[in-house]
């Protein structure tokens, strides 16, 4: 396969890439390698500097307060903008990159206009309430009961590893709201606000010494039906939908690529039995490896993306995306943490250390959870098999 830009494309792509160059304050960057996340402030801060340009969802139609990117500007905006080392938005992943896409194609034109612009000035945080204590990667196991009760559901039961529920406004998520019949049926998707009485928000503090997630608990939880998204018993197919979404953004290829340059970057820097540890013919090696995976990683989703520029959803082979680009993550990481030797075993950002290492150990410690989270490794090969392949379940 060959890529290649016409003119107006080049220039966009430069345009594009000085503006990141320009604009990101130094002290973000590179903050969101691994699957970091940036403090509340300033990532609400760079949300709105991207708003003010008009760049925050520059793929959404202008007259949701997108940009009209064509399906090649929005790959060139999102691989220079990884590309960067800016740093990535949990706002923008949650609410404009996952629930706003959902709401264009299954929600009213009254949520449409009651949600997505305030979602695109930052004005107000979502957070994504799927999971519970006993339904993580098996979601249909799900309990938490939405009892119908005049104009509202009535909401009891608990969600957990709630990405930013302790920052948010608002959170998605799907009930049971009906029992009877196959355990993926009877769910719905509900819009909540988190300042509803009866919600109560527990931070789960990490081994990153913050707590990126949280439990909540609904007691007599009162939400207005107007806020179901889709039709009653519909959670399961816009469930779906939603992750799909997620699981094709999940991986800035760029940030793959931009990472590779910083490991071969800390690898000049630092030293292995007297010399550069990029002179090490077994280390050349490993890095070599991982490169060419990372732009095989390139051109299958720019296979996937050819699919959307002619009118395709994306499919199940956004899990392939998912289960390689998170793993391939991970290997990266791993050898990030190898070319800073022995000061890769540093978690603070210690005075004395160049920045590079407390970035290098807390983007490996948050790479571990990729596999996990948009559902397990485990659960994507199920789907890339059944879906995908079409073989047969057993």
């Amino acid at each position: 396969m060959k890529v290649s830009y016409s003119s107006d494309e080049e220039k966009f792509r430069e345009e594009v890439r000085e503006w990141f160059r320009v604009n990101t304050p130094p002290e973000v960057k590179d903050q969101t390698l691994g699957g970091s996340s940036l403090n509340h402030d300033p990532m609400i801060k760079w949300h709105k500097t991207l708003y003010e340009k008009g760049w925050v969802a520059p793929e959404f139609p202008k007259e949701f307060g997108g940009a009209g990117f064509s399906d090649t500007e929005q790959f060139i905006f999102n691989y220079e903008y990884s590309h960067s080392g800016a740093p990535r938005l949990k706002t923008k992943l949650v609410s404009l990159g996952m629930l706003a896409p959902l709401l264009l194609q299954f929600g009213t034109k009254e949520q449409q206009e009651r949600f997505i612009p305030d979602m695109l000035a930052g004005k107000t945080i979502w957070c994504q309430g799927f999971s519970e204590p006993n339904a993580g990667s098996d979601l249909a196991s799900l309990k938490l009961k939405a009892v119908s009760d005049g104009d509202d559901f009535v909401l009891n039961g608990q969600k957990t590893w709630t990405s930013m529920a302790d920052h948010a406004d608002w959170v998605f998520m799907l009930v049971r709201t009906d029992s009877s019949g196959r355990k993926q049926q009877g769910i719905s998707f509900l819009l909540v606000d988190l300042t509803s009485p009866g919600i109560t928000i527990r931070p789960i503090e990490a081994l990153t010494d913050y707590a990126p997630f949280c439990e909540v608990f609904f007691d007599d939880v009162r939400v207005p039906k107007e806020n179901l998204v889709g039709k009653e018993g519909e959670g399961w197919k816009l469930a779906g939908a939603l992750l799909q979404h997620e699981r094709l953004n999940a991986f800035p290829i760029g940030e793959l690529i931009y990472s590779i340059d910083t490991i071969r970057k800390n690898a000049e820097k630092n030293r292995y039995r007297g010399k550069p540890l990029i002179e090490d013919p077994g280390f050349r090696k490993k890095l070599a490896a991982l490169e060419v995976d990372c732009n095989s990683l390139l051109y299958t989703f720019l296979r996937i993306l050819s699919q959307l520029s002619v009118g395709s959803a994306p499919g199940p082979e956004a899990s392939f995306l998912k289960v390689y680009g998170s793993e391939l993550y991970q290997r990266v990481m791993d050898l990030n943490i190898e070319a800073m030797g022995p000061c890769g075993q540093s978690w603070y950002n210690l005075e004395a250390l160049d920045n590079s290492v407390h970035q290098a150990t807390m983007g490996w410690v948050n790479s571990r959870s990729l596999t996990i989270w948009g559902g397990s490794s485990e659960i994507q090969r199920t789907i890339i098999a059944t879906q995908v392949l079409k073989l047969p379940r057993k």
